[in-house]
């Protein structure tokens, strides 16, 4: 074995062998498999026809997790995340995946279309798989072990249905062979590493599924601030949509992950310098939004009904809110640094108590935070509908500091402008 495996583990030695004294050929062979780089970093470059492709689908090897794909719908609970493409298309209704645009490719495969599909990408992970590399053969003999899909899971399901029905109707359909060739890039990546490769496909080059992907990464500093801020939020636990970038009518979580991520850097600036400042800098945010969530407790868990209720009727918990909110953890931060924590924990719980309590402007009372309150068409935080009489809320850079100055006001009529 040469020291270019030998960081992996999962490599073998030496081959296993048959009860014949031959070589095992095992559960799949990659032939002329070409190697980049070593360790970590080592990537398998090799061809695969449909035929292979549908072949290791149909014997269990193919797999996706769904904890570092675009994920398992935030309502639904207790379904497995790990799943193999034998089983076809994931239950929509229960993942996150577009049939239609696995479909689309499917018909345009069989009608010969020309698509750019390559390169498709498996991963092993290591620790969880058996091989061994043949270098006189350039083979590379997979034993055991799932193969994961990082990314391309739609174009591999389509090559598959293209496949399953050329075999299954040959004479049918002429413009695809199951001897048609793509190319497979093969990685030695952990489960964690899945997840930054998924940011970095997915997230980086284009805006998709922004509260999954920032969920994934290990590499971005608000993300991971914004995830250290929830895990330490009483209030926020099991409270963060982290799959989807919008809250459906039956989420009762009070926030996405993405809009988290942009709340703190409102609160604390893009550059978080080291892992101790990140924690100390999380838990300051989560004190603050445990003791605002103590005043307004639309702030913390609610089932279903009581969550519909709150966003038909206030601004609470609604995203632009809390990027206002996060003006005041701003404040918050600063005044424990002037005035220490025992003096800054009692003005803020005597600030926050007021965000409960009823406020009276311009011949107008009630709760500060209905959308019946006149002030929030003024600030255009909320705009009549071009048709009917319902109201829209705006959620834009503008609306977001105009919430800041409010909620400011409404805190501490001293306070600075946003």
């Amino acid at each position: 074995m040469t020291h270019r495996f030998s960081d992996i583990d999962g490599f073998l030695e030496k081959p296993r062998i048959t009860a014949s004294g031959k070589k095992q050929l095992g559960r799949f062979a990659c032939q002329d498999i070409q190697w980049t780089g070593t360790g970590t970093d080592l990537i398998g470059t090799f061809t695969i026809t449909a035929d292979e492709l549908l072949a290791s689908s149909e014997s269990n090897m193919l797999w996706t997790d769904q904890d570092v794909q675009r994920g398992i719908r935030p309502e639904i609970d207790n379904a497995p995340s790990e799943l193999s493409l034998s089983s076809g298309y994931p239950d929509s209704s229960v993942y996150v995946f577009d049939e239609k645009k696995s479909d689309e490719i499917t018909q345009k495969l069989l009608k010969g279309k020309k698509l750019y599909l390559n390169p498709l990408i498996w991963n092993l992970r290591p620790g969880t798989f058996v091989s061994y590399y043949d270098e006189n053969e350039e083979t590379f003999y997979i034993y055991s072990g799932k193969i994961f899909l990082p990314d391309s899971h739609h174009r591999h399901q389509a090559i598959i249905n293209a496949a399953k029905i050329v075999r299954d109707n040959p004479k049918q359909y002429k413009n695809f062979d199951l001897s048609k060739q793509f190319k497979i890039e093969i990685y030695f990546l952990s489960k964690e590493d899945e997840g930054d490769y998924f940011f970095a496909k997915n997230q980086l080059p284009k805006p998709t599924s922004k509260s999954k992907a920032f969920d994934l990464t290990s590499d971005d500093d608000l993300s991971l601030l914004a995830k250290k801020f929830a895990s330490n939020s009483e209030s926020l636990v099991d409270n963060v949509n982290r799959v989807t970038d919008r809250l459906a009518r039956n989420n009762a979580d009070v926030v996405t992950l993405s809009t988290l991520r942009e709340m703190m850097r409102t609160y604390a600036g893009d550059d978080i310098v080291s892992k101790v400042e990140a924690d100390g800098i999380a838990a300051i945010a989560a004190e603050f939004y445990d003791m605002l969530a103590s005043a307004r407790p639309e702030l913390g868990r609610l089932d279903v009904s009581e969550r519909v209720q709150s966003r038909e009727g206030t601004l609470v918990d609604a995203a632009v809110m809390m990027h206002g909110y996060a003006y005041l953890m701003r404040d918050y931060r600063d005044d424990l640094t002037k005035k220490g924590s025992l003096e800054t924990k009692r003005d803020w719980k005597n600030k926050l108590g007021g965000f409960n309590s009823t406020y009276h402007s311009d011949g107008w009372s009630g709760d500060y935070f209905s959308k019946k309150n006149p002030l929030w068409l003024q600030l255009g935080i909320l705009r009549r509908k071009a048709k009917g009489d319902g109201l829209s809320v705006v959620n834009n850079g503008s609306t977001r500091t105009a919430a800041g100055r409010a909620l400011r006001a409404l805190a501490n009529p001293e306070s600075v402008v946003a």
